[in-house]
This record gives C-alpha cells, structure tokens and sequence, in this order.
C-alpha cells in the first residue's frame, strides 16, 4: 500500500519529508510507525501498535493505527512549541535590571 492509498483510505497526511512505514512486529502484531527522511537513512519520531485479527479488514487496522501515531506525533509537537515558548523565561527576573 502507498502513501497515496493510506491518504485516499482516511490516513492523516504528513508534511514533506515524513512518510509512515508499516512493520511486522510479532506473530500477528504490526507496527505503524511515522519517519522522517534524512538525506541517507529515515528516522522514527513516531509509532503505534496494531493487532489486525481484531479488525473487520487488515486496511482499517492500519489506518486507523495511523491516525492515532499522527495524533500522538501531534501531541508531541505541540508540547515541544510549548517548551520552546517557556524557554524564553528562563533565567534571573531580577526587578532592579541585574544589579
């Protein structure tokens, strides 16, 4: 299945340079995971477990354990902006401007 099938299917679609990658983790357990694309090699920021045995069909399995690693990935991102923005008020708060 392409990345333009599980978009078409109800998968969430990724920005540029990040794809989802299906992988057989055990004996009737996958693993969906969301990568992002180096220059040479991919690297996981993401991934979600499945068990497809408890799907009406194997595509609905996959889909939808892609839509839950999209909205894990998106709580993830959302809590590193955050940290980024506290980041700016870090450090001495001295009223008297540093004296």
């Amino acid at each position: 299945m392409s990345m333009a099938e599980l978009v078409a299917a109800g998968a969430p679609e990724l920005p540029e340079g990040y794809f989802y990658r299906v992988r057989q983790e055990s004996l009737g357990l996958l693993n969906v995971e969301i990568r992002r694309q180096g220059r040479w090699f991919s690297t996981r920021v993401e991934s979600c477990p499945v068990r497809p045995g408890s799907w009406p069909t194997a595509e609905e399995a996959v889909v939808a354990a892609c839509c839950r690693a999209a909205e894990w990935w998106g709580l993830q991102r959302k809590d590193v902006e955050a940290l980024k923005a506290a980041r700016a008020w870090h450090g001495d708060h001295d009223p008297k401007g540093g004296r």
